[in-house]
């Protein structure tokens, strides 16, 4: 059993952890990857096994949670939607 005193373990999925910190005005309506890794980092998001999330892990529930991916065989909610910014970053956000 893991025990991690400053890691906050919480049995929800991530796609719905970050749903709500959309909602909450912790994370910016459109996101990238990388601002979605800094608020999981500072807000101490990880597995409720204690482990923290992989960098692959992360993008693919990204791309498995994207209306782009609407006809792939996983069984994520496809909530997300995605476009590439000037930057060549692609951007989330949720469709309500």
């Amino acid at each position: 059993m893991k025990v991690n005193i400053n890691k906050r373990i919480i049995k929800m999925a991530l796609i719905t952890q970050i749903k709500h910190a959309v909602e909450s005005g912790d994370l910016p309506q459109v996101f990238t990857s990388q601002i979605l890794k800094v608020w999981m980092d500072s807000c101490n998001i990880i597995k409720s096994n204690g482990d923290i999330y992989a960098e692959s892990s992360i993008n693919s529930i990204l791309a498995n949670s994207s209306l782009d991916n609407s006809n792939s065989t996983n069984q994520n909610a496809k909530l997300l939607s995605t476009r590439v910014n000037s930057n060549g970053k692609t951007e989330y956000w949720f469709e309500i």
